[in-house]
């Protein structure tokens, strides 16, 4: 029983995919850009996020629906000429935003003043011995390490959602990740530094 649960908690998939999934996923999406909003944590990219210039709702909307939309695509897309199966949308798009989940636990830490503090500063204002001079500002690095936990389990349920939904095992489904996670991450940032300019 504590193993099923434990294979659960590092791969929900093999329970919840399609519609359940995708609702699910994006109820966390609304939620997550609603505690990014609270917070003023911008994603930058699937795998950056912090400070940005865009305080507005939109903003924060428009980065989480890209950090899902773009490496979803890039999965379905990926899995259409890797795989052998046939593969439905829904599933990949429902298992990238399940596999979002874990940022709603993420940016709840960023209601810590440290981390907040972090979140509202612009690094390109202070040098690295101002930015260390801050108190605020060692806190705020111990505590996003630890937030980093998170991040690190969506990437693992990323994994698995593109392993499930698309039916890849081997190489293939090394290298797609590693396409999708990386090309994806390069894709958000060059979307959503329209945001910024704007």
């Amino acid at each position: 029983m504590k193993k099923q649960r434990l294979n659960l908690l590092f791969n929900p998939f093999a329970r919840i995919a399609g519609y359940s999934a995708l609702g699910w996923g994006f109820l966390g999406i609304v939620l997550a850009t609603l505690l990014s909003y609270s917070t003023g944590l911008h994603y930058h990219g699937l795998l950056h996020f912090g400070w940005a210039p865009n305080p507005a709702w939109w903003c924060f909307a428009v980065e989480h629906l890209v950090i899902w939309l773009i490496p979803a695509i890039l999965f379905y897309l990926g899995g259409l000429l890797l795989s052998r199966s046939r593969i439905r949308i829904v599933d990949v798009l429902g298992t990238v935003a399940f596999a979002q989940l874990p940022f709603i636990i993420m940016n709840l830490f960023y209601f810590i003043p440290s981390l907040r503090f972090m979140t509202q500063l612009n690094p390109n204002a202070l040098s690295i011995q101002e930015l260390l001079a801050q108190p605020e500002f060692i806190k705020g690095v111990w505590f996003s390490l630890f937030s980093l936990i998170f991040f690190v389990w969506v990437l693992i349920w990323m994994f698995h959602a593109l392993r499930v939904s698309c039916n890849l095992k081997g190489y293939r489904l090394g290298i797609l990740y590693a396409i999708a996670i990386i090309g994806g991450d390069l894709i958000c940032r060059v979307l959503i530094n329209l945001c910024y300019n704007s």
